[in-house]
């Protein structure tokens, strides 16, 4: 074999790994990809016998690539027009995104996500390595370039934030599609009280059009106006014609359905679900994003 597909090889069985680490830093699939190609240009380049532990080495490669990338990503999400939401990333390690997983992946959910928004790059990045991909507290040191007894500490308090911002309960997947299933009925077919019942106390809709197509400019937080908006454009004689053709997906480690019009995919949705009502609904509607969901 030759060196370069060596290279390519090593590479490959790592790469899957690395795109889920930087989506996670970034929150978004373009700039996780390019981590990850940058990546692979100072693999291409290094004497592979010499790197021990490879995926040690890309690791810390791709999260100090990400830590860089974070500081002009903030300032760029500061300037977005109306609500920022991450875009929506699907798992190609599995063989079929869609029926392959029995949970939902709680570690790639958009509410967490917008939860990591609110740590710094490095409390961000340790929480990451340490409690989705295991790394130990020595290795997260080494990438952050701190003391171990500093990357404790930091991911301890990551992790506190973390955790007073989730939802008190999760739910399964099939809880989640049937409250998906229901939701889009009850909007479909009008019913304001079925569609009430579903929707948690503190229901709080999120819409990302970025300026490009209409959306809501702020997250909507009263259910009752949450409810309403949804039936009104899911009238078959609404500007929307009733969503007609809507699709089952999984993005972002959750059950969503994709909605188009015209034959165009104009909406992404997923739902964060507690104590068996729907807590938060994200609707992604910035065609820039969309556009990784064009072959779910």
């Amino acid at each position: 074999m030759k060196p370069a597909d060596i290279h390519l090889e090593r590479f490959e069985e790592h790469r899957s790994r690395l795109k889920g680490i930087a989506y996670r830093m970034l929150g978004s699939v373009s700039d996780a990809e390019d981590m990850v190609q940058e990546a692979w240009l100072r693999w291409s380049r290094s004497d592979v016998d010499g790197i021990g532990n490879p995926g040690s080495w890309l690791t810390t490669v791709v999260s100090r690539l990400c830590l860089d990338r974070l500081k002009s990503a903030r300032a760029r999400r500061e300037e977005y027009y109306g609500t920022w939401l991450p875009e929506p990333f699907v798992d190609t390690s599995a063989p079929d995104p869609v029926t392959a997983q029995a949970e939902v992946d709680e570690s790639v959910s958009i509410a967490l996500m917008l939860m990591l928004e609110k740590l710094s790059p490095a409390e961000r990045a340790g929480f990451l390595l340490h409690d989705v991909f295991g790394h130990t507290f020595q290795e997260i040191a080494g990438i952050l370039d701190r003391p171990e007894v500093n990357c404790r500490k930091l991911v301890s308090r990551a992790r506190e934030r973390v955790r007073a911002g989730r939802p008190r309960f999760t739910a399964s997947r099939a809880e989640h599609e049937d409250l998906l299933r229901r939701f889009l009925e009850a909007s479909r077919a009008g019913e304001m009280e079925p569609l009430m019942t579903l929707l948690g106390t503190d229901a709080a809709l999120y819409s990302d059009g970025g300026g490009k197509v209409s959306a809501l400019p702020e997250v909507l937080a009263d259910r009752g106006k949450i409810a309403a908006f949804f039936i009104t454009i899911s009238r078959e004689d609404g500007p929307t014609q009733g969503f007609r053709a809507i699709r089952p997906a999984w993005f972002n480690g959750a059950p969503g359905v994709l909605l188009y019009l015209d034959g165009q995919l104009v909406t992404a949705l997923t739902l964060e679900i507690a104590e068996g009502r729907i807590e938060k609904i994200f609707a992604h509607r910035n065609p820039d994003k969309l556009r990784w969901l064009a072959g779910v």
